[in-house]
């Protein structure tokens, strides 16, 4: 239902193109590339954002809801892993 053209960085859902943020693709090329493994946060956080943080932010949790929010699909198929991260479903 969702895919991605990595070189045109598109993204096309149910035969519309949907608009994201360069980190709201980078994201979902990075779920979709570990489909049905759970990724934790902090692992979300260093290989998308580059990014090592000791505390707590909720970056990750603000990208998933938009990624939700644009693409339906992602409603059901992105689901939370409570108190660690977040697995993208096969389907």
């Amino acid at each position: 239902p969702v895919t991605m053209n990595l070189e045109r960085h598109t993204v096309t859902a149910l035969g519309r193109e949907i608009r994201l943020t360069a980190k709201e693709f980078l994201l979902l090329q990075y779920l979709m590339e570990h489909r049905g493994r759970v990724l934790s946060r902090d692992r979300l956080l260093s290989d998308v954002w580059d990014y090592q943080y000791p505390g707590e932010t909720r970056t990750v949790d603000v990208h998933v809801r938009r990624l939700r929010e644009k693409v339906p699909y992602l409603e059901q198929a992105l689901v939370t892993v409570q108190q660690f991260g977040y697995k993208l479903m096969e389907v």
